[in-house]
């Protein structure tokens, strides 16, 4: 695990306390998990987005595509797969 040093405003050292205390964990290990969820959200807002394939995303936020698809899920992200896309993929699928 690396080591980063960075200036975190009021607002944010307060919300790093909240969840510390709230879930009873070390002031690191609530800045972690917040880090960790925001880094979902932005992933999963870029998949939305079309920036990220499902494949990216997952290879970005170190998980299954099933785990990534929970995630999406539980946020309320829904695929951005076309029906066009599933057409190509099952005659390429079907010709190999």
């Amino acid at each position: 695990m690396k080591v980063k040093s960075l200036r975190i405003p009021e607002d944010i050292d307060k919300a790093i306390d909240y969840v510390a205390k709230s879930e009873k964990l070390e002031k690191t290990q609530s800045l972690r998990k917040l880090t960790r969820l925001g880094f979902e959200f932005y992933a999963a807002k870029s998949y939305e987005r079309g920036k990220l394939t499902l494949r990216e995303a997952s290879d970005l936020l170190n998980l299954t595509l099933s785990e990534t698809i929970d995630i999406l899920s539980e946020m309320g992200v829904k695929g951005n797969i076309k029906a066009k896309d599933v057409m190509e993929s099952l005659k390429s699928v079907r010709s190999g």
